[in-house]
């Protein structure tokens, strides 16, 4: 609590990408609601219908995020990019949004020196998975760790439920199945169960306040801890 207090104190500054999805979504919810932070900068393809006071929004190019590095001189950076191989179609366009957009974001924080990069990864990420979706969130977090960024929480979720802008009925019906059998999800399965999507941005919001360094990484069963 004390920690809270001496941050609210200093009124952070907060940079997220990718305000339009699910988890993003919440996670700016909190952050415009919260007494920690003084102003925070969205980045957008087409404008949100949102006001607030301390929001600015940024309509941008993410094949030249490098042309917007003056808005990377924050704190904190939130990055909840990510796509779905269905809606990228292809592999390359899948990596081009969750592995390259979320590097070059990370390398411009670095350069930045912001205090903290926070981003959303996948449960069995690893890079010599088998499995593609798996194996590039791995190499996007192996890269994310050579960088010199003082702060860095990797966040690990299984299944994401909440209430989408677009609607996926296959996720919808696994959602709606999985949180029914609770039974399934006990020792080592628990990092797969379904987890709310409030609750990773509660856990990426409360990480950012603490201002821990070093590399963390939080399997989804963490999260209700963390949150």
């Amino acid at each position: 609590m004390f920690a809270l207090e001496v941050l609210a104190l200093e009124r952070r500054t907060a940079l997220l990408l990718g305000a339009s999805g699910l988890v993003g979504g919440e996670l700016l919810k909190l952050l415009l609601e919260s007494d920690l932070y003084r102003q925070v900068t969205i980045f957008v393809r087409t404008p949100l219908p949102i006001e607030h006071e301390k929001l600015r929004q940024v309509v941008v190019d993410f094949a030249r995020l490098e042309s917007y590095e003056r808005h990377f001189y924050v704190d904190d950076v939130f990055c909840c990019l990510g796509t779905t191989r269905k809606k990228a179609k292809t592999k390359q366009q899948f990596i081009q949004v969750d592995y390259e957009y979320t590097l070059r974001a990370a390398a411009l924080a670095e350069k930045c020196r912001v205090k903290s990069f926070l981003t959303v990864s996948s449960v069995g990420a690893n890079p010599c998975s088998p499995f593609f979706y798996q194996r590039i969130k791995g190499e996007t977090e192996e890269a994310l760790q050579r960088l010199a960024i003082p702060s860095l929480h990797i966040f690990r979720p299984s299944l994401l439920v909440g209430k989408r802008r677009e609607f996926r009925l296959g996720e919808t019906l696994a959602g709606w199945l999985l949180c029914r059998l609770p039974f399934l999800f006990v020792g080592k399965w628990k990092k797969y169960k379904p987890v709310d999507a409030r609750q990773l941005a509660l856990a990426m919001f409360y990480r950012a306040a603490s201002a821990t360094s070093g590399v963390h990484i939080y399997e989804c069963d963490e999260l209700a801890r963390i949150s």
